[in-house]
């Protein structure tokens, strides 16, 4: 609950403070709508290059764990086939004949 009210204060003082800023600015409210529309926009640009740099590297990192994990595996448990090799069972040992 913490964590959601201190994200809701952070917000709230920051809206609070852009609202103040864009009032007492001396520009005219068109100067003010223009500078801010390109810079949402650039935002916008820069936020979607970041979403697609974090997915890739992500897939990246998922995609190197997944290899660790089998190469991890694949080094501490056996292969049974190997590993069964070498004992001498024929039909009639198993069927105790």
């Amino acid at each position: 609950m913490s964590r959601k009210r201190n994200l809701l204060l952070f917000t709230t003082s920051f809206l609070g403070g852009l609202a103040a800023g864009f009032l007492l600015t001396p520009r005219k409210g068109g100067q003010n709508r223009t500078w801010l529309s390109e810079n949402v926009l650039e935002l916008k640009r820069w936020t979607k290059s970041q979403h697609r740099t974090a997915k890739r590297k992500g897939s990246q990192e998922i995609n190197k764990l997944g290899k660790s994990i089998q190469q991890g595996i694949q080094q501490n448990i056996p292969d049974l086939y190997e590993a069964t090799d070498g004992i001498p069972l024929s039909d009639d040992d198993i069927l105790n004949e």
